[in-house]
């Protein structure tokens, strides 16, 4: 049946009459229900206002040029429909921004994934716009999401159950019938909470079943007897158990009994294997209420339950009885209990006055295991104990929901609503994924889309597929093809077959205030890479779960990393994105990953939206106020490069630029203010780039709090945070264990881990790092295994509210690889000591304690596994094109020497030996050399120098390059050490040829500047290249040698001493504007 409405209603006179404030109120609209007959068959054209005042299902409707469909407020109202097709000059309206929707629309849409529609643009099961068509949804405003005020607390009986007796016997022993006397007890003083307000006064159990009728009369006696004997406005509670009864038996005086309590009865037609209860108060024979089941069902059993409530004493009365076939068991149960735990009430920051009773909500788990999230619907609460700010729940909670704001970490549990006005859901038949999808195209004339309550929907097996989808729409700020901004705001997408929202190659799209909540794959989704100037305000998102199946690209929607890395509540892979006060509650991945290809994918590709590599150099353009928390790996990830097969790999190399298209512009920092990360289970935060600053943010429960990586020769700064280990956020324990951990067993805790730099770590304060048997903990430490570390890795006015035993402040972690050799060059100044405690009047530096690094100037911290001395250290990065190992030395004492593989060693820089002399260092290849050799130099100033030797062969003729900032510098071949010791300008280099050595002092020519952040002073950095011209280069190693030329050599230097006092806690609690305290409401 396909029908075009416009002709057949040729006795009406339409107009261009404009919507009234309320659109169904138009003067031009037309009844559906008056004028249109449709069959689940009908395909429909609207090509005239309609309004929708019944509920209808048909096939297909179209809405053409002239069409408008305008929901009626006068009733609930519903569509199912295969599709619904919005095509230029339709119209399809639910409320409006001034006369919001307070009824019930619902479309539904069908289809079987055999059916394929492909209907051009959309394919099959959809709600979709065309250019030039307009779809304006807006529900009556519900408050999408609170947070707690106070921790919801999971069922405890022991408080709930005021009474509590279970029969749980063999049923061939305790057939028969149980009567309970219950008496109410509430005095003017009633405490609601802790008062039992109903009490047990006494009980009778018989058995009815004998085969003597004797024995059963004087049974029927005992119960009448205990009935009659119940006063007057006293509670009876009655309840039988399987076989209870004879069918060839006279129970005619119990049933006399039962008419007395209420004539009006059922226990009369009960038969032997009935389940039956029974609860009222004597006297009062209106007061009568009982329960009857007679069908056994698939659980073979039958079962009666009768809840009796006293009214506005939250205090219930249930009466059980279960009879089991499959077995002699079954139970019978009397239960008193204080309804303020059965129905809690919870405490949330907003008025809740929007949602109503029937609605359904949700909170989210505090814990690692974001599934402890729980769903409940909303019950009526008495004024008496509720107020605006209160909500009631319809059942107990089984997990703990924390509720406050701890040391300026605010893990206050999120309160989400999924119930709106306007609702579009799918049928979706068992085994398929094929839920509906939204879909918008490019120069529609006007989406909004808000109050709206989407579920069911999506299709992660057919590209394109998604439950709200901007596609290809270019620029939603062109006024030009938009006049006015389109929108998604307040709306809730939950229990999706595959995502929430979509963005894919369009421009500031904006999703405000919305909830994303349990779905397949990605939540949050800017598909290509292209997307620019999204905005994201205030939305909360939750419960992303793992594809499972194949992705193949450019055919299914799911990609890879929806179920591998990922999946990921919000995935950003434009870095000119704004993400301001969002939640990521939890998932199986990550809570919020920003990921960029090096050129946008898909049909961006080819739109110029981006250039090659740009967004690697781009600002990310908001970052501020968001929380992540309860993810199966990272609340926070800031890494990777998404290729054109949609995989992730390899490192962001993420350096923002003042112009992006320009790398040889200035750096500007990308800036993370306010991330709140806790109950990740491996980390945190991971933020790769240069330069960074995160700030005002707080992080805890976590295996690592935060890693930070530059990688640029530029700086990443941690600054004004709180790091907290282990909170009183205990979680669902573990087994055997009185909190939750992130693994079983516990693994080891870090607050802020140290990877490459140079990082500076400021104004931070750290709790809870307290080692226990169980588990290591350090409010600091550095990356197991790292590839390089940055000589001007630092730490200032760092605070600590426990005292260090040792081992509580920092723990260096050894690689346990042999062939990694990268311990050797671990360095971190502690600025103005505050991290070590030391005594010094120089500021000290953290190196892993080994003879070639320290003197007996310097102390060691056994817990620590470092040692901490008064100097600046430098890092020598040695390159040459070969993978022979290279030996240095220290040529004091004995000597100490280190073996290196991956080309870098640690130096002390200046005249710090005990003849303030520099220290020097010999290099030394043992079988045979590389004919060239550089050596650049990490941390040198004017002042701070280090003095090198490098073994050479002895017939060789040497080419030696000084560099500072990749510019030549003069240089000189002189006579004596002592020349190239008193080299204050760089250059000089002495030869040795009867040892086969070379000398020569790096020296810079500027010093840092105050305040300056970077591996070089302004980034100029000193590099000695020396090419053996001719010579033999087996003669490589020139140690024996060297070590006969006393002049050569200095002193021995010393052992450094124990320093294993402890350090006392230096602050209880975190100054107030470090870390990010309330993220909600949201800050100003």
């Amino acid at each position: 049946m396909d029908r075009r409405l416009g002709t057949v209603l040729n006795v009406l006179i339409f107009c261009s009459a404009t919507l009234a404030v309320c659109p169904d109120d138009a003067t031009d609209l037309v009844s559906w229900k008056s004028t249109i007959g449709t069959t689940p068959n009908s395909n429909i054209t609207l090509t005239q206002p309609i309004l929708l005042d019944t509920s209808v299902e048909l096939f297909g409707l179209t809405i053409a040029s002239g069409g408008r469909l305008v929901w009626s407020r006068n009733g609930n109202y519903g569509m199912r429909a295969h599709y619904i097709r919005i095509q230029n000059g339709g119209e399809l309206h639910i409320g409006s921004l001034t006369c919001k929707f307070n009824k019930k629309a619902r479309i539904t849409l069908l289809g079987e994934p055999e059916e394929k529609l492909n209907i051009p643009g959309f394919g099959e099961k959809f709600l979709g716009v065309e250019a030039g068509g307009v779809l304006n949804l807006y529900g009556e405003y519900k408050l999408s999401w609170t947070k707690l005020t106070q921790h919801a607390l999971k069922f405890d009986k022991s408080v709930a159950e005021i009474y509590n007796h279970r029969e749980t016997a063999d049923i061939i022993k305790s057939h028969g019938i149980y009567i309970y006397h219950f008496k109410e007890n509430f005095p003017a003083d009633f405490d609601i909470k802790r008062d039992p307000g109903i009490v047990q006064v006494n009980s009778i159990y018989r058995r009815i079943a004998y085969n003597s009728q004797a024995k059963i009369d004087t049974a029927i006696t005992d119960l009448t007897n205990f009935l009659n004997g119940i006063p007057v406005g006293d509670i009876y509670a009655i309840a039988t158990q399987k076989d209870f009864k004879r069918e060839d038996r006279d129970y005619s005086a119990l049933y006399d009994a039962f008419d007395v309590l209420a004539p009006s009865n059922s226990f009369r037609t009960a038969t032997r294997d009935d389940a039956y209860v029974a609860i009222g108060y004597k006297g009062d024979q209106s007061s009568f209420e009982e329960d009857l089941d007679s069908t056994v069902g698939t659980s073979d059993s039958t079962e009666a339950i009768v809840v009796y409530n006293i009214e506005n004493r939250e205090r219930e009365l249930i009466v059980t009885s279960e009879n089991r076939f499959n077995s002699n068991f079954g139970i019978i149960q009397f239960l008193v209990v204080n309804t303020l735990y059965t129905r809690p009430i919870i405490s949330v920051v907003d008025n809740a006055g929007s949602w109503k009773a029937g609605d359904r909500i949700f909170i989210t788990s505090t814990d690692y295991d974001w599934k402890q999230v729980e769903d409940f619907t909303v019950v009526p609460c008495d004024s008496s104990l509720c107020s605006a700010t209160t909500v009631r729940l319809d059942h107990p909670l089984e997990f703990d929901h924390y509720g406050e704001i701890y040391k300026r970490v605010d893990m206050r549990a999120e309160v989400g609503l999924m119930t709106r006005h306007i609702v579009i859901d799918a049928e979706v038949s068992e085994g398929n994924s094929n839920g509906g999808h939204v879909k918008f195209l490019y120069g529609f004339k006007d989406v909004q889309v808000e109050g709206t309550e989407l579920t069911n929907l999506g299709q992660p097996l057919i590209l394109g597929r998604y439950p709200l989808h901007y596609h290809m729409c270019d620029d939603l700020a062109n006024r030009t093809v938009y006049t006015k901004q389109s929108f998604f705001r307040g709306n809730s997408i939950h229990h999706t077959q595959f995502r929430c929202m979509t963005i894919h190659g369009t421009h500031n799209a904006k999703i405000i205030d919305c909830v994303c909540y349990d779905c397949v794959g990605h939540g949050f989704f800017l598909e290509d890479g292209g997307e620019k100037n999204t905005y994201m305000r205030g939305n909360l998102g939750l419960g992303q779960r793992k594809f499972v199946g194949t992705t193949i690209l450019d055919v299914t929607g799911a990609i890879p990393t929806d179920q591998t890395k990922g999946p990921v509540t919000f995935w950003i892979t434009n870095p000119k994105t704004t993400v301001l006060n969002n939640v990521a509650a939890g998932g199986d991945g990550i809570g919020m990953w920003f990921v960029y290809p090096d050129l946008p994918t898909g049909p961006s590709r080819t739109k110029n939206f981006m250039q090659l590599k740009e967004a690697r150099n781009t600002k990310i353009t908001l970052y501020k106020n968001n929380v992540h928390h309860s993810y199966g790996s990272a609340g926070l990830f800031v890494d990777n490069i998404e290729a054109d097969d949609l995989t992730v790999s390899g490192y962001n190399k993420y350096n923002p630029k003042e112009d992006p298209l320009d790398t040889d512009s200035a750096s500007v920092a990308a800036v993370f203010e306010g991330i709140t990360a806790y109950k990740n289970k491996v980390q945190n935060a991971w933020i790769r780039g240069t330069p960074i600053i995160v700030k005002e943010s707080s992080f805890a429960d976590s295996r690592f709090g935060a890693t930070m990586i530059k990688e640029r020769n530029i700086w990443v700064e941690f600054v004004n945070n709180v790091v907290v280990g282990y909170s009183d956020n205990l979680g669902k324990p573990n087994n055997g264990f009185t909190r939750s951990f992130p693994t079983n067993p516990p693994p080891n805790a870090v607050g802020y881990r140290f990877n490459k730099g140079p990082v500076y770590v400021r104004n931070t304060w750290f709790h809870g790092f307290t080692s226990t048997s169980l588990y290591n903990a350090s409010a600091l430490s550095n990356k197991n295994c790292f590839t390089h570390m940055n000589p001007q890795n630092q730490v200032e006015n760092l605070l600590f509210s426990f005292d260090d035993g040792p081992g509580n402040r920092f723990l260096f972690q050894k690689c346990n690889d042999l062939r990694n050799d990268e311990d050797g060059v671990f360095t971190l100044k502690d600025i103005g000591n505050g991290l070590t405690g030391s005594t010094e009047s120089e500021d000290v530096t953290l190196v892993y304690n080994h003879p070639f690094h320290v003197t007996d100037q310097c102390k060691h911290r056994n817990g620590w596994n470092v040692a901490f001395c008064p100097y600046n250290y430098g890092e020598m990065v040695v390159s040459y094109p070969t993978d022979e190992e290279l030996s240095i030395y220290r040529t004091d004492g004995n000597h100490p020497k280190r073996s290196i593989l991956n080309k870098a060693f640690i130096a002390i820089l200046g005249e710090s030996n005990r003849n303030e002399n520099n220290f020097q260092y010999l290099m030394a290849f043992e079988d045979g050399m590389p004919a060239s050799v550089s050596i650049l130099g990490e941390s040198v100033t004017k002042s701070d120098t280090a003095l090198l030797a490098y073994c050479v062969p002895r017939d060789a003729v040497l080419k030696f390059t000084y560099r500072i900032n990749n510019v030549k510098q003069s240089t000189q071949s002189v006579s004596s050490l002592t020349d190239v010791q008193g080299d204050n300008i760089g250059g000089n280099y002495y030869f040795d040829s009867n040892v086969g050595v070379v000398f020569f002092k790096m020296v810079n020519n500027v010093e840092y500047e105050e305040g300056e952040m970077a591996q070089c002073p302004s980034n100029r950095c000193v590099k000695v290249t020396i090419n053996v011209e001719t010579g033999t280069l087996s003669d490589s190693d020139c140690y024996n040698r060297f070590i006969q030329e006393s002049s050569y050599l200095q002193a021995g230097e010393g052992n450094p001493a124990a320093d294993n006092g402890i350090l006392q806690a230096t602050s209880a609690d975190p100054p107030e504007n470090w870390g990010a305290g309330s993220t909600y409401p949201p800050p100003a």
